[in-house]
């Protein structure tokens, strides 16, 4: 099967991952937005699970020897939640892993399971991540999950172009099974793209403000029985359909568009995010260290952005529907 990416161009997926890609459960996701409401607020940032599962998966194939990681790569997502992290806010998940607690589940009862069984696989091996080095890593550690979600959001947003994702996959390599820079300067360029990723599009206020609103909704939704638990696992446009079935809550969603105008505020305030700081600070290859450690400049640059970049924000919001 050959597929055609946005960020990486074409690749091929073999029979069994093309199974995987046409079941029923990977199809889900592309109902389901990686950036949460963002895109209410910028329509070009329309970036869903579906594609970031395709790109970490092949990522995965360009790095690992392994025919299992890009597999896990396809279905590490699946059982993300509508609207993505937005529900971590929800249920406060500072962790921002609400939907791994439903891993498993999501495998079994899309039959996922079996696929994997009946080539020869074992989902319990698929689904451990110690078993896989290239896939996911904790931050700040460079992985094929973190590396897909930076480069696809700079990239629609105008940040970066694919010349530059090409040098940047260039200038990767492997070193003792894990993804490293080649050099000291593609570590640090890596570096401050993971840093504009967090500042630029993660932590815009307007985007932010907008989640607030949404999880106030969500929770008054639950709150009035119009939304459950197992509705978060179903796609954004479900869970918004429901929404504007109730008149009360119709007229509210229809207020997170980008006219909102909000400021930062160090007040009382109910319009409060959780931030999680997702950047990626490279090992340089035959040093051993990050490039922070052996980089006085790009050190510096860390941690002014850990300084002025606060893990919990307040806001006023000026066109409060609420």
């Amino acid at each position: 099967m050959k597929y055609e990416d946005e960020v990486f161009g074409t690749v091929e997926f073999s029979e069994l991952e093309k199974k995987i890609i046409e079941n029923p459960g990977m199809q889900r996701l592309k109902g389901i937005h990686s950036g949460g409401v963002r895109y209410l607020i910028y329509p070009h940032m329309d970036i869903t699970r579906f594609e970031h599962s395709i790109g970490t998966a092949i990522i995965c194939k360009r790095f690992s020897e392994k025919q299992e990681e890009s597999i896990a790569g396809l279905v590490h997502d699946i059982s993300h939640t509508a609207f993505s992290h937005m529900i971590d806010q929800v249920y406060e998940r500072k962790d921002q892993s609400f939907h791994e607690d439903h891993h498993h589940r999501f495998l079994e009862e899309y039959g996922l399971n079996r696929l994997m069984e009946e080539q020869g696989h074992d989902p319990n091996h698929i689904l451990n991540p110690n078993n896989f080095t290239i896939l996911e890593k904790k931050i700040p550690d460079m992985c094929a999950d973190r590396l897909d979600y930076t480069l696809r959001a700079l990239y629609k947003d105008d940040l970066i172009d694919k010349e530059t994702i090409q040098r940047i996959l260039k200038g990767i390599t492997v070193e003792n099974g894990f993804l490293v820079a080649k050099n000291k300067e593609e570590a640090r360029r890596i570096m401050e793209l993971s840093i504009k990723l967090n500042t630029e599009i993660f932590f815009e206020e307007k985007q932010e403000a907008a989640q607030m609103l949404m999880k106030e909704l969500l929770l008054q939704a639950l709150n009035k029985n119009i939304l459950t638990e197992e509705d978060f696992f179903k796609t954004d446009e479900e869970v918004m359909k429901k929404l504007r079935e109730n008149k009360e809550l119709s007229q509210k969603l229809v207020r997170i568009n980008p006219t909102i105008e909000t400021k930062r505020t160090t007040k009382n305030s109910k319009h409060r995010v959780m931030r999680k700081h997702r950047i990626m600070d490279p090992v340089v290859k035959n040093t051993g260290k990050r490039i922070s450690q052996i980089d006085p400049e790009t050190k510096k640059k860390l941690t002014e952005f850990k300084e002025n970049t606060p893990t919990e924000v307040k806001y006023e919001i000026k066109t409060q529907p609420f």
